[in-house]
């Protein structure tokens, strides 16, 4: 329950070595950059980076020469060689790489291309095979033209009588399954009627390539010797492509490693100022890395590092970094999720972490469905590594813990109680007031821990009007307190009779100050006591005591559902163990069965929602502002070539 403190640190160092400065000693660091210019705006001399990132083109180039070579891009981290060698002008290496290797691949693909065309010209031909004929003299008619391709058989014998009467000529040369495969000429004149004949018998025309030379065998086998030469021609360009592969890895590895940091690490630029010759550069880093960045630092003579306490950084505010154990980290999620904690701010994560739980735990108290949502947590947590998947787990414990006491299994009350007799469990329908009045309890127990957490709030940022006045401060807690008091001594005391002091000191008093709370607090801060418009002020401070008063009552009865959503969870199972009982025999398990599915993912969700309303609503309200800024330090995508 704690937020890290916070360095501001001032950094110069030689222009020249700006990119190697940030690979060495920022990235290896949580370093939150802040714009210098907005630090160092009244020092002259100073301008910000406006020069083209120059590694932007190398790196399109070695993308593209990556997805050529189908080469992997993981997370590495990098060495002082890598850092080094990108002192070269690696562009020209990179632009001839790509030649070389667009050469080698356009030659695979040209030889590719012919296979392709080959074996197409082929089975074209292998129907006609066995015809004795040179297939290019059919090209060479000046009066006719002939058409080579198949049809169904039904067909062809359907056109044994159209023939007779047609200048066609028909030659059959293979019949395979329903097909036949044919020749037919005709003279160049009744081509198009003849074409349309043969289309409306579902002809299928099979071009055949011009460049067949000589008889289909011949050709055959001509394209079979040329294929076998085709086929060691591209197992020659890719082996040429794998040797390319193997002599040029290591470089490409080294030159895309560290160009893929700079590419990123140049965006520092917009965070840095520079004179003639030195940059600089201002950010936020937590303590706990501060000794070593220092020490870090102090290895390079050229570099400056001057280092500043929090307090003494006026005109920004520093960001909020988080500082919890590994068990609660994961309910940072639902505190982001209202706001981030202001940096002179109490972190409410342990707060959250406990009260949810609690809250959870008593609204769905059972044993075998707790464990269920347990297990569905750990399975999300497993396949997306995200803190809800925790939460469900740690929710789903408190559950069946809360459903040992409850003596709940699934919906089934007897088997706990009759094997662990000697825990005292309570059943929520056989004691429904108790269940509520200690949801009440909880929750007034709460909203006075909200407002001993305000008053701490109000201390740490030296609000001292709003510790003292505010209705969620001193005044506001001593009236709660005084009223709980009240109703406790009138509920268990007989004859209580509430003294007139009382009322004065613990319930007149405290409304005063919070009713003046606003004038108050300007007269500690020493400011203008009231507004130009006072009586426009005290219609609307009026308004604001009557919000309280109501405010307080139904903050406190918000809590019953708590022990209303314990109830409900038990009248479901009712509902479903009458239609169980109604079905009998096989049914009465699926409807359990059904029963058991619909309450985890239904009240489940239900029930996780009204706990973060509670959290939310009644209780953030009273001590958390989340105006803080999330701390967030300079990081790149470190992807790597292994």
């Amino acid at each position: 329950m704690a937020i890290e403190k916070m360095f501001f640190v001032n950094i110069a160092g030689p222009v020249r070595k700006l990119d190697y400065f940030v690979i060495k000693n920022i990235l290896p660091y949580d370093v939150q950059l802040v714009n210098a210019i907005s630090i160092l705006e009244s020092v002259k001399g100073l301008y910000p980076f406006s020069i083209q990132n120059p590694y932007e083109n190398v790196i399109k180039k070695l993308n593209k020469l990556c997805e050529n070579l189908d080469i992997d891009v993981k997370q590495m981290d990098m060495d002082d060689r890598q850092i080094n060698c990108a002192l070269l002008d690696v562009e020209p290496i990179i632009e001839d790489l790509n030649n070389e290797l667009v050469n080698l691949q356009n030659k695979k693909e040209e030889i590719s291309n012919n296979i392709k065309k080959r074996k197409r010209i082929k089975k074209q031909i292998i129907p006609i095979q066995n015809v004795d004929i040179e297939i290019n003299k059919l090209f060479d008619f000046e009066f006719m033209k002939f058409r080579f391709g198949k049809m169904p058989k039904d067909s062809f014998d359907k056109l044994k009588n159209y023939v007779e009467d047609l200048d066609v000529l028909v030659f059959k040369v293979f019949e395979e399954d329903d097909s036949v495969f044919l020749f037919y000429f005709m003279p160049r004149l009744v081509r198009e009627s003849i074409d349309s004949l043969f289309a409306s018998l579902y002809f299928e025309r099979i071009r055949i390539s011009e460049d067949v030379n000589g008889c289909p065998k011949e050709v055959i086998n001509n394209m079979d010797s040329a294929l076998i030469e085709l086929e060691k021609q591209k197992k020659e360009a890719e082996d040429n492509i794998k040797t390319f592969y193997k002599e040029h890895y290591d470089k490409i590895v080294d030159i895309y490693n560290i160009i893929n940091q700079l590419d990123q690490v140049f965006d520092v630029r917009r965070y840095a100022v520079h004179s003639k010759e030195a940059f600089y550069i201002t950010g936020w880093i937590p303590q706990s890395q501060l000794d070593e960045f220092m020490c870090n630092i102090k290895q390079d003579e050229d570099i400056t590092c001057i280092v500043e306490e929090d307090e003494a950084i006026k005109k920004i505010k520093p960001p909020t970094k988080l500082k919890n154990n590994i068990l609660i980290k994961p309910f940072e999620a639902l505190v982001n999720m209202y706001g981030t904690p202001s940096y002179n701010e109490l972190d409410p994560t342990a707060f959250v972490a406990i009260t949810y739980l609690l809250m959870f735990g008593m609204m769905f108290g059972d044993v075998g469905q707790g464990l269920v949502i347990a297990l569905l947590g750990y399975y999300v947590y497993k396949k997306k590594e995200n803190s809800i998947g925790k939460i469900a787990m740690y929710a789903g414990f408190m559950s069946a813990i809360f459903g040992v006491f409850y003596g709940s299994v699934f919906g089934n009350e007897e088997l706990l109680r009759k094997h662990l007799s000697f825990i005292p469990m309570i059943n929520p329908m056989e004691s429904k007031q108790v269940v509520l009045a200690i949801a009440v309890g909880f929750g007034v127990v709460l909203i006075i821990l909200a407002m001993i957490l305000n008053i701490k709030n109000s201390s740490m940022n030296k609000k001292y009007g709003k510790l003292l006045f505010d209705r969620n401060g001193l005044a506001g807690l001593i009236f709660y307190l005084a009223l709980i008091y009240f109703a406790l001594s009138m509920f268990f005391r007989e004859n209580y009779k509430i003294q007139g002091w009382q009322i004065l000191l613990l319930i007149v008093v405290p409304l005063i100050l919070i009713f003046l709370a606003h004038p108050l607090d300007n007269i500690i801060s020493k400011r203008k006591i009231f507004p130009d418009d006072k009586s426009g002020f005290f219609i609307e401070t009026i308004f604001e005591l009557l919000e309280t008063l109501l405010a307080i009552l139904s903050n406190t009865i918000s809590f019953m559902r708590v022990g209303a959503f314990a109830l409900n969870h038990v009248g479901f199972f009712l509902a479903f163990h009458m239609l169980a009982d109604m079905v009998g025999g096989t049914g009465s398990i699926l409807v359990m069965l059904f029963g058991n599915i619909l309450i985890i993912c239904l009240e489940g969700l239900i029930v996780a929602i009204q706990g973060l309303r509670l959290e939310y609503y009644e209780l953030f309200s009273r001590f958390f502002n989340g105006e803080g800024v999330a701390f967030k330090p300079f990081k790149i995508k470190n992807r790597q070539i292994t």
